[in-house]
């Protein structure tokens, strides 16, 4: 379990150090329980795809291209004993999930945004993210 943990950290960077953006990211910040979250689209280049990142407190959670951004659910089971957690992870029970997406919009059959919502257990920690294509 400890090498997954390190490894979808580490392939998430390498996605993010190697999209060929051919535009600058925009990221929008929302505030949930005294934690900023940020979400991120990261511009591919022409006919490249795009990625959606969530950040909380400026420690990446996920990093997912556009294909797969639509309907996410990521779980975490806690330890029993001392462990270093985020806040919104102890909501009682012994597992808490994330559970989201960025949903696509279109106009004349053409993709022209993406709205993104994401829940952290019971709280609302991104609500209504738009970003809006050219």
């Amino acid at each position: 379990m400890k090498k997954i943990k390190y490894l979808i950290p580490a392939i998430a960077a390498c996605m993010i150090q190697t999209a060929h953006a051919s535009e600058p990211a925009q990221c929008q910040t929302q505030t949930a329980e005294k934690t900023v979250f940020e979400m991120c689209l990261l511009p591919g280049a022409a006919f490249q795809h795009d990625l959606y990142t969530l950040k909380a407190d400026k420690v990446l959670i996920a990093a997912l291209v556009d294909d797969y951004a639509e309907s996410v659910q990521l779980e975490h089971k806690l330890l029993d004993g001392p462990t270093i957690e985020f806040p919104l992870s102890r909501q009682g029970g012994n597992t808490v999930s994330i559970v989201g997406g960025c949903v696509p919009e279109s106009k004349d059959q053409i993709e022209v945004a993406r709205v993104c919502n994401f829940r952290w257990g019971k709280v609302q920690i991104i609500t209504d993210v738009r970003f809006e294509f050219k």
